[in-house]
């Protein structure tokens, strides 16, 4: 069981909505398909609800003590403003991450090429793939998970770049077979 993985995951999806939109002292709710929750925690789907009980234990000192709900089929994870607080205060923002929140954003990145150049600026061990998928149409990702260990899904459309960034295991198990 992998307790820790699941913690930083939700630091850093808490991290990078408030790069994009700001903090907030909220509490803030996390949606997990079962498949993708059981990857993060390296549990059997069965396992699951244990697993989350440890977790919410384990995490307490940190995040607060985060609530566990099931909706549409999906784990939902509520983390108290608490929580919330405690990620803006002590996880630090990845200078990777706030240039490419600011090139989507401000539009200065119109083209997968500049995309691919601004991972470059952090690594030459980049994965750029050409894929024909749902609601994208390039995937980039560093090969040694440094600076960062997400996959990013790219679409480029009328001259503008929007992306989805997904757990490399998520992308192995839900895309790449698909």
């Amino acid at each position: 069981m992998n307790l820790d993985a699941l913690r930083d995951n939700i630091c850093y999806v808490l991290k990078e909505g408030q790069m994009k939109i700001g903090y907030t002292e909220n509490a803030a709710s996390l949606n997990y398909p079962p498949a993708s929750l059981s990857r993060l925690l390296e549990v059997g789907e069965t396992e699951a609800d244990d697993a989350l009980r440890a977790f919410c234990d384990f995490a307490a000192p940190t995040l607060g003590r985060v609530s566990v709900g099931v909706y549409d089929g999906q784990y939902c994870l509520t983390i108290p403003k608490e929580g919330v607080r405690y990620v803006h205060d002590n996880v630090p923002e990845s200078p990777f991450l706030r240039e490419l929140i600011d090139a989507v954003k401000n539009h200065t990145a119109h083209t997968v090429e500049q995309i691919e150049s601004l991972f470059r600026r952090y690594s030459g061990n980049v994965v750029c793939k050409a894929v024909k998928g749902e609601g994208f149409d390039h995937v980039l990702y560093f090969a040694d998970g440094r600076p960062d260990g997400f996959v990013y899904l790219f679409e480029t459309d009328f001259g503008h770049v929007s992306y989805h960034r997904m757990t490399k295991a998520d992308y192995e198990a839900e895309v790449e077979l698909s």
